[in-house]
């Protein structure tokens, strides 16, 4: 695989960055966060504009066929920023899950509406049993009802859900036990939801569905289909939130490496004492070996090869969460006490790294996942998320 930026790839990367530079600065983040989604509309409708929400999408449907790597170009420089759009929840996770859908009509409005920036879609998953997005065992169930379905059951931690337009609801069909994904629009009759803020200032949700009523027309994906889009969507969520995570490192050893050749102690700037350089060193070799690993990770899924792309995918996982915790941490230990402070960009790289270990799987999981792809390298590929 060539790793090569096309001239298109460095447009897309130098694009991005001056985006973040000059109008994604810290202060308006942090400004972002007071609003009612908890999140920028205006920024949103720029990334449609500049295309960032149809790179993930095929032509046919409105989007640019990006690759892997261009995805990971984009959200290296999206993380720089803490950029707290829902750009993985709906561009990467949701439209790969609606991507996958045999309901021609429902995938071509919602991918059409994704890449223009029309709507923010959420995925519904976990629930309070829920280990993981990864964990198929849910709850919630669906009946086939007179002119459609009727859902009851209780989503948690859906991600901007109180925002999005639709939520892409997973439940267990009454009579079958299949797994499936409904496509619920907002508040719908039978539906109550609760939204909170996380630990890192971004919104989640929790939705009640008691007995709600939905078209037919509403099953996105059902059965061994199903669960096998989930498991991809994830895996291309975990790497576009990886990549967002080096973005993260490499902005915090920028600001880093900026205090200590500002900052003086004993007449000399702390940049010229050798111990705080070693520090400086080995927060660069943690975050190369996160590159390398996110270069390995982006191949596997270029290839086509589940077994590969599953254990390259939680390889990447554990290694970015290490790095990144060290890093930020780091990052924070150097710059002192003013590294703690909420008005100081550090600290949110912090917090960062503690959602990024939490979500789609922590490193346990997927320590226990890789290890298992490991034993079966080459064997078939077991069904389900759980396997």
């Amino acid at each position: 695989m060539n790793f090569e930026l096309s001239d298109e790839q460095k447009l897309l990367s130098d694009s991005a960055e001056r985006y973040i530079r000059e109008k994604y600065q810290f202060e308006e983040r942090r400004q972002v966060f007071k609003s009612a989604d908890g999140f920028s509309k205006k920024h949103w409708h720029n990334f449609a504009e500049m295309g960032w929400l149809a790179l993930n999408i095929p032509e046919e449907f409105g989007g640019l066929s990006g690759s892997s790597f261009d995805l990971a170009l984009l959200m290296e420089q999206l993380g720089g920023g803490l950029v707290v759009e829902p750009v993985v929840e709906t561009a990467v996770l949701c439209a790969k899950l609606v991507q996958a859908s045999g309901n021609l009509a429902l995938r071509e409005r919602l991918l059409g509406q994704i890449a223009c920036g029309e709507v923010v879609l959420a995925l519904a998953h976990q629930e309070q049993q829920s280990r993981h997005e990864y964990d198929s065992e849910i709850e919630t169930k669906a009946r086939s009802v007179a002119g459609g379905w009727s859902l009851s059951g209780i989503k948690h931690r859906v991600f901007h859900g109180a925002s999005a337009q639709h939520w892409l609801v997973t439940a267990e069909i009454e009579g079958t036990g299949d797994f499936a994904v409904f496509v619920i629009d907002r508040h719908p009759v039978g539906a109550a939801l609760d939204s909170y803020e996380l630990v890192d200032g971004s919104r989640a949700a929790d939705i009640t569905l008691d007995h709600t009523l939905i078209p037919a027309d509403a099953l996105l994906l059902r059965g061994d289909a199903a669960l096998d889009a989930l498991e991809e969507a994830l895996d291309h969520a975990v790497l576009a939130m990886s990549a967002a995570c080096l973005g993260s490192m490499e902005a915090v050893m920028a600001m880093t490496a900026d205090y200590l050749k500002t900052r003086v102690q004993y007449g000399k700037p702390l940049a010229q004492f050798q111990a705080l350089q070693h520090r400086m060193a080995e927060m660069f070799v943690e975050t190369d070996q996160a590159r390398s690993m996110l270069v390995s990770a982006i191949a596997a899924i270029e290839s086509g090869d589940v077994q590969r792309r599953r254990f390259a995918v939680s390889g990447l996982k554990v290694v970015t969460a290490r790095a990144q915790y060290f890093v930020s941490g780091q990052g924070i230990q150097l710059h002192g006490g003013i590294g703690t402070t909420d008005e100081y960009a550090v600290g949110h790289h912090y917090k960062f790294a503690l959602m990024y270990d939490k979500r789609f799987g922590d490193s346990d999981f997927h320590l226990d996942r890789s290890s298992y792809d490991l034993m079966n390298m080459g064997q078939p590929l077991k069904g389900g998320l759980n396997a």
